[in-house]
């Protein structure tokens, strides 16, 4: 086992249960959402060494959930930094700069693009945690 722990948050059960699954299997610790605010409830119990986090959630967005834990980690919440990962199904070619407006709010350390590889989202998360 690695030791690391990984948070996903995801309103989509099916993506959810893949994700978490395929990461067990890696390894990793893995504690799940399904909204915003259970995902800011989590983050603050179990202190994930990294968070999977979806753009599209219900109740605070994954942007504002991205931004709340970066101000908490500056506020001196956790005892280390979290790696995010922003998970977004956005088209990009409709409005690029308001897409990068709210991923400068959002401050994610990856921004992934559905559909995506479970292959490369593995490959990534092994990446960010060393």
């Amino acid at each position: 086992m690695s030791g690391k722990t990984i948070l996903v948050v995801d309103d989509e059960a099916d993506i959810l249960e893949t994700t978490k699954v395929l990461l067990e299997r890696s390894g990793y610790e893995v504690v799940t959402a399904t909204n915003g605010f259970e995902a800011l409830g989590a983050a603050r119990i179990c202190k994930p060494d990294l968070i999977i986090l979806d753009v599209m959630l219900p109740g605070e967005n994954g942007y504002r959930v991205s931004h709340t834990l970066r101000e908490d980690e500056a506020l001196g919440v956790y005892e280390r930094p979290n790696r995010i990962i922003l998970v977004t199904a956005r088209d990009l070619s409709t409005d690029p700069e308001r897409e990068q407006l709210f991923q400068d709010f959002a401050k994610p350390d990856r921004v992934i693009y559905k559909p995506f590889d479970l292959d490369d989202l593995v490959s990534q998360v092994g990446e960010l945690l060393g």
